[in-house]
């Protein structure tokens, strides 16, 4: 009698609401630590620790037949982290910026080719691949951070959840493969390896530069921002003209 009673306690406290989500949460942050310390001891870039805590919270909530709504009553909690967070970018931009400052003209050139070539190859290539003028927009500024990159196809009429895939999938190539990919190029420079990496992969490949070095991810920062910004500024001109140009 004392273990059923006990265990409908303990059922009912955990179907509460701030239970469920101090549950999720907890899992959450668990699944990421466990992969974050399987990277470090195996240094293998495909243990990347977002993408392996999304294959198994996908697979908890598949098993558990668990709803993503109710999943997402913990997510929020992390969520609402994330503005702390980019602002903790900025950490190592403020740290080196006695360089960049002296930089910083050449380096907004360099991201203004970059996003400016980001923006127009994607379309081409979307459309070339057989896809509308809607997927092609929904697509341009994959490699611009979320909030800005679904701001920027809301405002062309895209589709801003394909748009949201689009940029994590871009963010999470980026962390896994990027890396390897600039040290096969051998490029070797900091500044050019943060640059390349903010410019291209946004958040999460920043977030990967600043495990690497601290020059690293304060260029990757710089060149996170800039991009986001130029992007925002660009694509609205940009996007309808290359549309307009293709066949």
């Amino acid at each position: 009698m004392a273990g059923a009673y006990t265990t409908m306690t303990l059922f009912l406290m955990f179907s509460s609401t701030p239970m469920k989500s101090l549950l999720y949460c907890s899992l959450t942050v668990a699944v990421y630590l466990i992969a974050w310390k399987l990277q470090n001891r195996f240094k293998y870039s495909l243990l990347n620790p977002l993408l392996i805590s999304i294959l198994v919270l996908v697979g908890i909530l598949l098993v558990g037949n668990i709803p993503y709504s109710d999943y997402q009553q913990g997510g929020d909690w992390l969520s609402n982290l994330l503005g702390i967070a980019v602002v903790a970018l900025g950490v190592p931009l403020y740290q080196q910026m006695r360089d960049i400052h002296r930089e910083l003209p050449g380096v907004i050139l360099v991201v203004f080719i970059s996003s400016l070539f980001a923006l127009v190859s994607t379309v081409i290539l979307a459309v070339l691949a057989g896809a509308d003028g809607q997927v092609a927009i929904s697509l341009a500024p994959k490699s611009v951070t979320t909030p800005i990159a679904v701001m920027i196809v809301d405002n062309l009429n895209g589709v801003p959840s394909l748009t949201a895939i689009a940029v994590i999938l871009t963010g999470l190539m980026g962390a896994i493969f990027g890396l390897p990919l600039l040290s096969l190029l051998k490029i070797t420079d900091p500044k050019a390896r943060g640059i390349a990496m903010g410019t291209a992969c946004h958040a999460l490949g920043t977030a990967r530069m600043a495990q690497s070095s601290l020059k690293e991810g304060a260029y990757s920062a710089l060149a996170l921002v800039l991009s986001a910004s130029i992007s925002a500024l660009l694509a609205p001109w940009v996007v309808p003209r290359v549309l307009g140009w293709l066949p």
